[in-house]
């Protein structure tokens, strides 16, 4: 690593707070730029929550022969 550097990252959603977290870890004093607290903005919808375990690989066996149930279910994985 270089030496520390100030970094300002502008946006405090999942990205913007990965982002900074990985700057701070690696020894950078970061200063997040946000109107808004930390996750309250586009992230806010999706709960800034990244889990491999929620999302299902398209190439998935099965998944073709199940999406038109998902289609119609409200709750389901699948909308248009």
């Amino acid at each position: 690593m270089n030496e520390p550097r100030n970094v300002t990252v502008i946006g405090a959603g999942i990205v913007g707070m990965a982002c900074s977290s990985y700057l701070k870890r690696d020894g950078h004093d970061v200063k997040v730029i946000d109107p808004l607290p930390p996750g309250e903005g586009c992230s806010k919808g999706n709960a800034g929550h990244i889990s491999p375990g929620g999302c299902l690989p398209l190439a998935m066996p099965g998944v073709v022969r199940k999406t038109p149930g998902w289609l119609t279910d409200p709750l389901g994985p699948v909308r248009i």
